[in-house]
């Protein structure tokens, strides 16, 4: 148990690393004059400090470097977390960012991931929305040769995917548009579970093309989040910690291979609450030298997506854990408007 004054030592030498990242010696702690007491007893604090696996001395002439135990006891001790972390004049700006891309869906991630990143300085994923259950929303057979059609099926949130189907034999347009509309009545506006439990009169053709759109579901179904879209890596970077080429190569294969964003996507919470992954607390041993902060975004009972940070375990938390709240709930808010319009 600390006490009050070993606490705010604490505060102090996290405060100073944050922005400096350099070890904070007893001195300089002593020098703030918020602690009022001698340098002798601030040294006797730092090594209670020091056993209690708080912080570290990377040298034994140097100062302290706070570890993951520190920063876990200033995510839990932080005053709540408010909107004056982030500028009016930055907010209002991202805000009105997001809302330009209301009717674009397919630049919701991007848009997403570039503004919390430009918001918290450091690298930012987002995910597209997703449907908790997906439904048919338009189905489409195109010709293609005599014995060659496409399959286009589209779910809600106009995710699409094409399929090439070979036809047993060549079949005339008519003959297929009457089979896309015999589809049609059965499967628009429809999740998996009630396509299967309806009884069907089906040619064979039909019967490949609906097991085929049945596949398509599944595979939606099966993803906890959509594509995601990553940016600010030039962010993450730059930051003093990686400029050892083996840890910054480790985080670029990470973002390339897409292991680092699903492994960060898969810590996210329900419910929009912002979850603070800190340093070894990371499932993955690639991520121990980083933070998370990640939320999820959307409408429970129809669409959700995810909004996250990652940087240094030395990154500003207030400022990172408001960005991430306020994207979350401008993207909230643009997925609510598309409901109800």
């Amino acid at each position: 148990m600390l006490t009050e004054r070993q606490e705010l030592i604490l505060k102090i030498i996290i405060s100073d690393y944050t922005r400096s990242a350099s070890p904070i010696a007893s001195e300089a702690v002593a020098r703030r004059g918020e602690l009022k007491v001698s340098p002798a007893t601030i040294r006797n604090d730092v090594a209670v400090l020091e056993d209690n696996g708080y912080i570290a001395h990377p040298h034994s002439s140097a100062g302290s470097v706070p570890l993951d135990k520190a920063y876990r006891f200033f995510v839990e001790s932080m005053e709540p977390v408010l909107d004056t972390a982030i500028p009016h004049s930055a907010r209002a700006t991202a805000k009105k960012r997001l809302e330009e891309i209301l009717q674009n869906l397919d630049e919701w991630a991007n848009v997403s991931a570039a503004v919390l990143s430009g918001l918290v300085g450091n690298m930012a994923i987002a995910t597209f929305p997703k449907a908790r259950e997906s439904r048919v929303r338009h189905l489409d057979l195109v010709y293609l040769q005599d014995v060659l059609v496409m399959l286009i099926v589209v779910l809600e949130q106009a995710r699409l995917h094409r399929q090439l189907i070979r036809l047993p034999h060549p079949m005339a347009l008519g003959e297929l548009e009457q089979s896309t509309a015999r589809l049609r009545s059965y499967i628009l506006g429809h999740n998996q579970q009630e396509i299967e439990s309806q009884v069907m009169h089906l040619t064979p053709l039909e019967e490949e093309l609906m097991e085929a759109t049945v596949a398509v579901l599944q595979d939606e179904d099966s993803l906890s989040y959509r594509d995601h879209y990553v940016d600010g890596i030039r962010n993450l970077l730059s930051q003093p910690e990686f400029a050892e080429n083996e840890r910054a190569r480790a985080i670029v294969e990470g973002v390339e291979d897409g292991s680092l964003a699903q492994t960060i996507l898969a810590e996210t919470p329900e419910g929009g609450v912002v979850r603070v992954i800190i340093g070894r607390e990371n499932p993955d041993d690639a991520l121990s030298p980083l933070s998370v902060v990640v939320c999820q975004y959307g409408l429970p009972h129809h669409a959700v997506g995810a909004v996250g940070v990652v940087g240094p375990i030395r990154m500003e938390y207030p400022k990172t854990v408001a960005g991430v709240k306020f994207v979350s709930s401008a993207m909230s808010e643009l997925l609510e408007s598309v409901y109800v319009a």
